[in-house]
């Protein structure tokens, strides 16, 4: 589907796989005995990074520990490296978390889920269809492996004009709902139903997106 706007790029800014844990490090988030190894991953765009590691949890044997949004985003960092977002993932074997870390890899450049409406990054929203959700979807959401989601984000205002237009376009349900302003100053959803409903909200959040970029002070 074409949305408005320029895709960009991203990419992952950091990432490391801990092998062999001592049970100190271990014992930090709780992770089971039999999880061996870690990965730590970091990308320069937050959204792709939850989009990426539930696609990870559907192809591999590992499990999401964390995933968030830097508070200030990209903006307020320690390292060039450092991105917007951070997950750790574990798995029982240095192989299946390698094999998550490079699935995650690929998801983020192969998908193009956020649009720059005006080509000079002064305005960008995110628009992703996830279909099937996967099992970190499935827990942090109460979704089920048969649920598709249409998972949206945008800067405030134009945001939260956007997600009602997309509930209105689509035959959707929120599954989640970070008001405005979040951790970076956004505002996102997730909706929840049928692939094709899915991309009706997409389709509507985009399209409503457009609009509030051609005329920001319209009421």
């Amino acid at each position: 589907m074409a949305y408005p706007g320029r895709p960009v790029e991203q990419k992952i800014t950091s990432r490391r796989v801990i092998a062999n844990m001592k049970d100190e490090f271990r014992a930090l988030y709780e992770l089971p005995e039999n999880h061996q190894c870690v990965g730590v991953i970091t990308t320069d765009y937050p959204d792709i990074l939850h989009c990426a590691v539930d696609d990870a949890t559907k192809k591999t044997r590992v499990e999401v520990v964390f995933c968030d949004t830097y508070y200030g985003g990209s903006a307020v960092k320690w390292s060039a490296n450092s991105g917007a977002a951070f997950a750790l993932i574990s798995g029982e074997k240095v192989a299946d978390v390698n094999s998550a870390m490079q699935s995650i890899e690929d998801y983020v450049k192969r998908q193009k889920f956020l649009y720059d409406l005006k080509g000079d990054g002064s305005l960008l929203y995110f628009v992703g269809l996830i279909s099937p959700a996967g099992r970190y979807f499935q827990e942090e959401l109460e979704v089920t492996a048969n649920d598709a989601l249409a998972y949206v984000a945008g800067p405030p205002v134009e945001a939260m004009y956007a997600i009602d237009q997309a509930l209105k376009g689509g035959d959707v349900k929120v599954a989640e709902f970070i008001e405005p302003p979040d951790a970076d100053n956004c505002a996102r959803a997730i909706f929840v139903g049928s692939e094709s409903a899915c991309k009706n909200a997409l389709n509507a959040f985009a399209q409503a997106m457009e609009q509030c970029g051609k005329d920001p002070l319209a009421l």
